[in-house]
């Protein structure tokens, strides 16, 4: 089965493959892209050559006018060198088409190699040379283009190629040749090169186009031009008004367009002018009267390349001076700029510190303004006190700087007020006069006041801190500690890792305490590196410190020091009163609960009494009727035994009363173990039975069957369900004997991950604004009561890390939640 390539499928259609034709056309065409450029300069070389052969001399193979080399000249310095050799390969071929058949083909050769190696040569020198090699504004750069393009590679190439010549019996007019290619192609070169390359610049640049009125003034100008040089070239040779004086009747017109067009200008006037004077003398016109048209020619060409090389010059030093005459002006703005926006106060002095001017800064800070001084009065030396005495020139203002740079001292303000200041200062070169800096150092002098204030207040909080404190940099090396912590150390064992003081590393002391086995060095080390490393922001631990009397309790506490660098802030804090405070108050809490659950035992004394009476006389009977059988001779042994087991069974029953009382009547710690809270329930509705009949009160009862275990202890949870059940029942008193309903249940809270149980009646009620203030000590709606079982109930459910709440049910009566998690409990 044929398969098709994804590469094959453009937008869902099934694309077929390149053929090798196509493969091959696309291959070739960036190959033809390159080599376009090259071409169209070959192209350009064989127009110009063709113009310049119709322009030769009449008695040596050169011509008057001869561009091919100056087009190549100028293509060359567009072009990456890496490129040049395709310039040089594009143009054989046009220059064999232009050659011949009718040129000896040593002569082509050697032309080609001259036209070659001067292009190449001048252009070389000028990109090796010139710092501008792309703009010919510069006098530097026009220099370079008249001297190595223009003389220098032209005179070389054409001895070389006289030479040549005359050794394969071509021409033997070598002075001739010589002469007459080298001014013609300096001529070319310094009027055609220059042309070539800023129009090819301007182009790649993307600059803006000329405007309508100077692309008028340049069509005028050329046409004037084109046209003054017809009328006075064109003349018969028998003419009167024929004079070589004509000749300079078009130089006001070249100059024209130096000023007002720079470089393009000069050259497009120059070899307009030249080629049409050029054209003139080899038709047998022109001014010049000679006998010899050679000398003639010659004359003419050298007077065009004399004048171009005037006008590119002139026209190079007008365009740097105008560039110079821009870069001068917008320096000075952008020195205007700089010194009026600067937000520090300069003031520029002249003649012996007198300020001459000043920024917005200056002023502000003073109070001066630009009238006071713009009369000259205003002195620098006079608005100067240095070490509390007015500063005086002592013999010139040099002296006066030389004090006054890099030094703080106070400026007189206009109002008579004294601010510090800094000063600097700089001398303009080759002037009388330069710029003060005068920095305000009142901001700093406030900020540093409020550092040190900050300091101090930092080091007094830290000397007073009872805690012992210690901060870390982010390599637990100790950078500060207060006095508290310096004392426990001078006190502390020399054995103790934490001895650690100032430039001492606490990390390292850990982790070589805890090598050693030392399980609180680990636990330090762990905690220390968690928060260095930006795991946790506070880590705390709890210690126990043996000592020689009571053992102390340290909370120790590792805290991540906020800035840049890292850091934590190590504190240790004695809590050993509080932990004495809390285990008295859990001692006491625990005899509270104690007493509290013997006085819910005291209320229901009369519903115990009535369990343990039940099994008793059921024993009683039991006894006496086995008694009596025994005595009347009638038992059988398994009556006997069928009154002994009941006998057992009530036995048992009452030793589970008695049980169920002494766990609620016994004094000790508290029990951590799982507790289902579904039998606790069951069990303590079974221990209140009797006075829930005694009351007339109906339990019903509401169980979640998937409740799960919690981690409670047992006998305080069971004396909050008994407190609870009894209270509801004592707020049923005025309520009908057959409305009288406890609604006791437990459910599990999957999101709270807890459990819950609610015990519910059908009583008053809480008064409004009261659910929470029943829960306080000594508060109860109780004529006897002490107001303390709701408060130890609430207490108890905390301890399990649980809440107790009240509130009113919808139908009446009053509902209590308690809710302990799952997972918590007592810790």
């Amino acid at each position: 089965m044929r398969t098709l390539d994804a590469s094959r499928v453009v937008d869902g259609q099934c694309r077929r493959p390149k053929s090798a034709l196509e493969r091959g056309t696309q291959g070739l065409f960036p190959f033809f892209k390159s080599w376009t450029v090259p071409l169209a300069v070959g192209a350009a070389y064989y127009i110009a050559a063709e113009v310049g052969g119709a322009l030769a001399f009449p008695s040596a193979p050169v011509s008057v006018f001869w561009a091919p080399n100056a087009i190549l000249m100028g293509a060359l310095l567009l072009a990456p060198r890496e490129q040049w050799w395709m310039y040089l390969a594009a143009i054989v071929p046009f220059h064999l088409f232009a050659q011949m058949p009718d040129t000896p083909f040593a002569q082509v050769v050697t032309q080609y190699i001259a036209n070659v190696g001067l292009a190449a040569l001048g252009a070389l020198a000028i990109l090796t040379i010139s710092p501008t090699p792309h703009r010919f504004d510069r006098v530097r750069s026009a220099f370079t283009l008249v001297l190595f393009g223009g003389l220098i590679a032209p005179a070389i190439t054409s001895i070389l190629m006289a030479t040549a010549f005359v050794l394969f019996g071509i021409s033997h007019e070598m002075r001739l040749t010589v002469v007459a290619r080298t001014i013609t192609n300096t001529f070319a070169v310094v009027t055609l090169v220059p042309l070539i390359v800023h129009c090819v610049g301007r182009l790649r640049s993307g600059q803006r186009p000329i405007s309508v009125k100077r692309a008028a003034e340049g069509v005028t100008l050329s046409l004037t031009i084109l046209a003054v040089c017809v009328l006075l070239f064109f003349l018969p040779t028998d003419s009167p008004e024929r004079t070589s004086l004509l000749l300079y009747a078009p130089l006001p017109l070249l100059g024209w367009a130096t000023v007002r067009f720079g470089v393009s200008g000069a050259c497009a006037a120059s070899l307009t002018a030249g080629a049409i004077s050029m054209l003139a003398m080899v038709n047998g016109f022109g001014p010049l009267s000679g006998s010899d048209p050679v000398e003639n020619a010659l004359s003419l060409v050298a007077f065009h390349v004399v004048m171009s090389i005037i006008f590119l010059s002139s026209a190079a030093l007008l365009d740097e001076w105008r560039l110079a005459g821009r870069a001068l002006t917008t320096s000075r703005a952008r020195f205007r700029s700089i010194f009026e926006n600067n937000i520090i106060p300069t003031a520029i002095w002249r003649d012996d510190l007198r300020i001459s001017d000043a920024n917005e800064a200056f002023l502000r800070l003073t109070g001066f303004s630009g009238a006071d001084i713009q009369d000259g009065k205003l002195r620098f030396d006079d608005m100067a006190n240095w070490n509390g005495k007015a500063v005086t020139p002592q013999s010139d203002s040099n002296d006066l700087l030389e004090r006054f740079d890099n030094t703080e001292l106070e400026l007189e303000l206009r109002d008579g007020r004294r601010v510090p200041v800094i000063l600097g200062h700089c001398r303009f070169p080759a002037d009388d006069g330069g710029v003060i800096y005068a920095l305000d150092l009142s901001a700093f002098r406030r900020a540093e006041s409020r550092r040190q204030r900050a300091e101090s207040l930092h080091a007094a909080v830290l000397v007073s801190l009872h805690d012992q404190i210690a901060v870390l940099d982010s390599r637990g090396v100790v950078i500060e500690i207060n006095d508290s912590w310096r004392h426990a150390v001078d006190a502390a064992p020399a054995a103790r890792f934490d001895r650690v003081l100032a430039g001492e590393n606490y990390l390292q002391c850990c982790a070589r305490a805890a090598e050693l086995g030392d399980r609180t060095a680990a636990d330090h080390m762990a905690a220390l590196r968690s928060v260095l490393s930006g795991a946790e922001d506070r880590r705390q631990l709890d210690c126990r410190e043996p000592g020689e009397g009571e053992a102390a309790w340290f909370e120790v506490s590792f805290e991540r020091l906020r800035r840049a660098e890292g850091g934590a802030v190590l504190t240790r804090t004695d809590v050993s009163a509080r932990r004495r405070a809390e285990a008295d108050a859990r001692n006491q809490r625990l005899q509270l609960t104690h007493l509290s659950r013997a006085a819910v035992l005291g209320q229901l004394s009369g519903a115990f009494a009535h369990e343990l009476k039940q099994p008793l006389t059921s024993i009683l009977g039991n006894a006496e009727a086995a008694l009596s059988m025994l005595q009347k001779g009638t038992a059988s042994p398994e009556e006997l035994a069928e009154i002994l087991r009941d006998i057992v069974q009530d036995d048992e029953r009452a030793a589970q009363v008695i049980q169920r009382l002494r766990a609620l009547l016994g004094k000790g710690e508290t029990q951590h173990a799982p507790v289902e809270l579904n039998a606790l329930v069951s069990e303590s509705l079974e221990l209140i039975h009797s006075e829930f009949v005694t009351r007339n009160v109906v339990a019903k009862i509401q169980l979640d069957p998937e409740l799960p275990t919690v981690l409670a202890d047992r006998v305080q949870m069971q004396q909050v369900v008994l407190n609870l059940l009894m209270n509801a029942c004592e707020a049923m008193v005025a309520t009908p004997i057959a409305c009288r309903q406890v609604i006791i249940g437990t459910r599990f809270l999957a999101i709270a991950e807890a459990a819950e149980i609610t015990v519910q009646d059908i009583g008053t009620g809480i008064p409004p604004g009261d659910t929470e203030r029943i829960f306080q000590p000594f508060v109860t709606t109780k004529a006897h009561g002490l107001g303390l079982g709701l408060a130890i109930c609430r207490s108890v459910a905390e301890a399990h890390h649980g809440v107790l709440w009240a509130e009113n049910a919808p139908e009446g009566g009053a509902i209590f939640h308690i809710k302990i998690p799952i997972a918590g409990g007592l810790p």
